[in-house]
């Protein structure tokens, strides 16, 4: 699935919603008995913040070949696993999938995205199998490792998404819910150094909050209970930490001052649990490649010094939802 977004300014805390507006359906083939599935992508309902809904709506669209798994689960846990997948053209808001449905009668049914099966999803997700109680999900860098400057459509590898299958009659539908949010970081690099033989390449953030020193809100793990008896329809963190991502290219990201102070925006997604409460420090630390000399190799720096340690109080809470875009502007 691809994202993309208008053309777009955002100031700090600004919020986007995803779009609902897209329907797609798939269709299930159970002992027999077809059943067509009319799924939606669902949108958190608006907040007291501001955001212009013509102009800074993420669309949703799909990929000319698509996968998405199809989880059966009962009171003990899954009885089956099944990939459903559909061909179509590029950029298309409908997409019909096709399958086979190995599950049981009375089982709760829920539908996964990315698949388990595609690289996104087996980097995504740790292994599931028939009788598992829960599905993990590993920390969102292990998919979508670089983020490039104003390419949001990249966020679809990491775009979880989980909804219930609900069945009645030969039709069915699901919602699909969004289980991440996104960070949109609007850098100005105007401090590194490209000068006197010495140079600064800025080529990765880390992005986490902390409460007096101890991780909060930034989830690096988590797991979703599927058993009737647990299942919730949401990840839930099961630890707290710092999300690294390479921003371009890490050998050659032209976010340096070489040719001036440029201004690169990226998207990047937060599994998290929580609010931005007061007291919390926000961080933002950048780091990537120097060298000094001019026939001296490039060597790899964790955290550049300066203005490329962004450390944010927060002094008014702010509320944080799934699916939801929150902007941060920086220079550094």
């Amino acid at each position: 699935m691809r994202n993309t977004i208008p053309s777009i300014v955002l100031m700090a805390s600004a919020i986007l919603a995803f779009s609902a507006c897209n329907k797609e359906s798939l269709l299930i083939q159970q002992t027999g008995i077809q059943l067509t599935i009319n799924a939606t992508v669902g949108t958190p309902t608006k907040t007291a913040y501001d955001y212009d809904v013509d102009s800074r709506t993420m669309a949703v669209s799909w990929n000319a070949d698509e996968t998405i798994s199809v989880i059966s689960f009962n009171d003990t846990g899954v009885t089956a696993i099944d990939e459903f997948t559909s061909s179509g053209a590029e950029g298309r808001d409908k997409a019909d999938f096709s399958g086979t449905w190995t599950g049981n009668p009375g089982d709760r049914v829920i539908c996964l995205y990315p698949a388990l099966s595609t690289t996104p999803g087996s980097r995504l997700f740790g292994t599931v199998s028939v009788g598992d109680a829960s599905i993990p999900l590993n920390n969102l860098p292990n998919s979508l490792g670089t983020l490039v400057k104003e390419t949001p459509s990249s966020l679809a590898n990491a775009d979880v998404m989980v909804g219930d299958v609900v069945i009645s009659g030969s039709t069915a539908s699901v919602n699909l819910v969004r289980q991440i949010c996104v960070f949109r970081l609007t850098v100005t690099c105007a401090t590194t150094a490209w000068y006197d033989e010495y140079y600064e390449r800025v080529s990765t953030v880390k992005i986490s909050v902390d409460n007096g020193g101890t991780p909060v809100v930034v989830a690096i793990a988590g797991a979703l209970a599927i058993t009737t008896g647990t299942y919730t329809g949401a990840f839930v963190p099961t630890a707290y930490g710092t999300v690294k991502y390479t921003l371009n290219d890490f050998y050659s990201s032209d976010l340096t001052t070489k040719d001036g102070t440029p201004t690169q925006v990226f998207y990047a997604p937060i599994f998290f649990d929580g609010d931005l409460e007061v007291g919390y420090t926000v961080n933002f630390l950048y780091g990537g490649r120097s060298k000094e000399g001019g026939g001296a190799s490039w060597e790899n720096v964790e955290t550049f010094g300066g203005g490329c340690q962004q450390h944010a109080s927060v002094t008014e809470k702010r509320t944080l939802e799934r699916g939801k875009i929150y902007g941060f502007t920086m220079t550094i």
